[in-house]
């Protein structure tokens, strides 16, 4: 009786891993690219990882997302193995194995997606500066052509940090950090966690809109004419476009 519900037991298991085998894989995938990013500074960079958010096109799942000063990376894992194969704007890559050769989608592609559903639940411009990151993990063995970053898992922190160039003031990093939060369907706790963090932060915002500070990138507002009329924004403009409602 011990013996044939040993062996009930092992077949459930091998049936879990026939049938969620991609999944699991992909799930220790993101788990070790998130514990990689987890030797970040934290005091530079924030780091949330499975975050999932709604916009106009639905639900997106985003494995990781990395914000600092130097700029926002959203980042892709996949956990394939075997040599793989694609070129910027494919379609489709090729995952070849010793058996069989299938097709994926073409993870640049995703994770562009990725990027215009983080710009427009956010409401963020083309001047807030956003870096897709595509990762593989080391089972795999890359042969592909694309200017887009493409790496391995082992790469990821050294690229981050080589952006090292100030493009997003620590107001800007605080509002998409906690912003990413709040919108986070899974994250109900976080919100709860955060709320007041997030509203002394809009507090913060508020006074040096008071005081004529832009709370995006720390410059003065003045007084500008455009198409509509006179208004009051940036001094840093075009590089910072923030307009005082």
């Amino acid at each position: 009786g011990v013996v044939l519900g040993i062996i009930i037991i092992l077949i459930i298991i091998m049936l879990i891993i026939k049938f969620n085998g991609a999944k699991i894989k992909g799930n220790v995938g993101e788990k070790r690219v998130a514990n990689i990013l987890s030797t970040l500074d934290n005091t530079k960079y924030k780091v949330i990882n499975n975050l999932m958010i709604r916009t106009e096109r639905g639900t997106t799942q985003i494995d990781h997302v990395v914000i600092s000063i130097y700029g926002v990376f959203v980042i892709e894992t996949k956990n394939y193995k075997g040599i793989i194969k694609g070129n910027e704007y494919d379609e489709n890559w090729s995952q070849i194995l010793i058996n069989k050769n299938e097709n994926l989608r073409n993870p640049i592609k995703q994770n562009y997606g990725h990027v215009l559903s983080i710009r427009e639940r956010l409401s963020l411009d083309s001047s807030t500066n956003i870096n897709p990151i595509v990762v593989f993990t080391n089972r795999a063995k890359l042969k592909v052509n694309t200017k887009s970053p493409v790496m391995y898992d082992n790469n990821v922190i050294d690229y981050i940090r080589s952006c090292n160039s100030i493009v997003i003031s620590i107001d800007m990093v605080t509002r998409i950090y906690y912003d990413l939060l709040m919108f986070n369907i899974d994250s109900k706790d976080v919100r709860k966690e955060h709320v007041h963090n997030i509203k002394s932060n809009l507090s913060e915002r508020e006074k040096k809109i008071q005081n004529n500070i832009c709370p995006r990138c720390g410059k003065a507002l003045v007084m500008r004419n455009g198409k509509n009329g006179s208004f009051i924004g940036c001094s840093g403009f075009p590089k910072c476009r923030f307009i005082r409602n």
